[in-house]
């Protein structure tokens, strides 16, 4: 077997995604060219599930809850569909991604064994495939609010940052989970619940705003809610929470950190685990 490159080491995570990019790249794209393979609708079903999803929470949460997401501004206006599209889509994708990371070492044995592949590759794949569709799924999304006389704020560009930082938090946590998985095979099931339980922690269907004010900094320590916040006030051009968006920052470079230096420590073990 080739010998393993060591840049898996805390902190250096990112460097050795960098370093094996081109195989990273054809990596997502076989991943993406793959889950719609054979598939009538193709591609057309990762805009057409998130779709369905966000048309079901809107009835529910505005036609039967009355629920909204601000007392006043452009948020407050606006369509409770759109300010709810542009958390839950975000939300959608580091589910997707974090839950397929968590087994990906597994899912991926033979890759590992017989290509020699480095194992910190496989849950980038699924975090970085999330990315694109959520991606390709917003812009369609501004376009149809655009059509339909809602078009979203110049600021909107910003999203964009703030979706690196919760690719960067989504690979950390799955290359966590990732290993974790391969010595405990509970791991994978472990991440699933706690995710639905952090569909609920989230300001997905609601805004920090309008919690109960004992409760609004306990809601903050979720990362997710200061990236899901500042991707709906970027879209309707208002204020971000800049100290909770600094905490997710932090929060991703930690779980990067933490990736890397698992990675580093079980990388001898990882080939005969999986």
């Amino acid at each position: 077997m080739a010998k393993r490159d060591r840049g898996g080491r805390p902190l250096k995570l990112l460097l050795l995604l960098w370093r094996q990019r081109e195989l990273l790249g054809l990596l997502v794209a076989r991943d993406l060219r793959g889950r719609w393979a054979g598939s009538w609708l193709g591609p057309g079903w990762a805009l057409l599930t998130p779709l369905v999803q966000l048309a079901v929470l809107t009835l529910v949460f505005s036609a039967v809850l009355h629920v909204r997401f601000a007392p006043s501004g452009a948020m407050a206006q606006g369509p409770f569909a759109l300010a709810l599209a542009w958390g839950l889509f975000p939300w959608i994708a580091a589910q997707d991604g974090l839950t397929r990371a968590a087994s990906s070492l597994v899912d991926g044995a033979v890759l590992v064994r017989r290509l020699s592949i480095e194992p910190a590759l496989l849950p980038a794949v699924p975090v970085l495939s999330a990315l694109v569709q959520v991606t390709a799924t917003l812009v369609v999304v501004g376009g149809l609010s655009a059509f339909a006389g809602w078009p979203v704020a110049p600021s909107v560009v910003l999203c964009l940052p703030v979706l690196v930082v919760q690719g960067a938090l989504v690979l950390g946590l799955g290359g966590l989970a990732s290993v974790g998985h391969a010595y405990l095979r509970d791991i994978a099931a472990l991440v699933s619940t706690l995710l639905q339980i952090g569909f609920y922690l989230s300001p997905i269907v609601y805004s920090v705003s309008v919690a109960p004010e004992s409760l609004r900094d306990i809601l903050w320590l979720n990362p997710m809610a200061g990236l899901i916040e500042a991707m709906r006030a970027f879209a309707f051009g208002e204020a971000p929470p800049w100290r909770a968006l600094a905490w997710s920052t932090l929060c991703a470079a930690g779980a990067i950190s933490a990736a890397g230096w698992a990675f580093a420590r079980a990388a001898a073990e990882l080939p005969d685990l999986v």
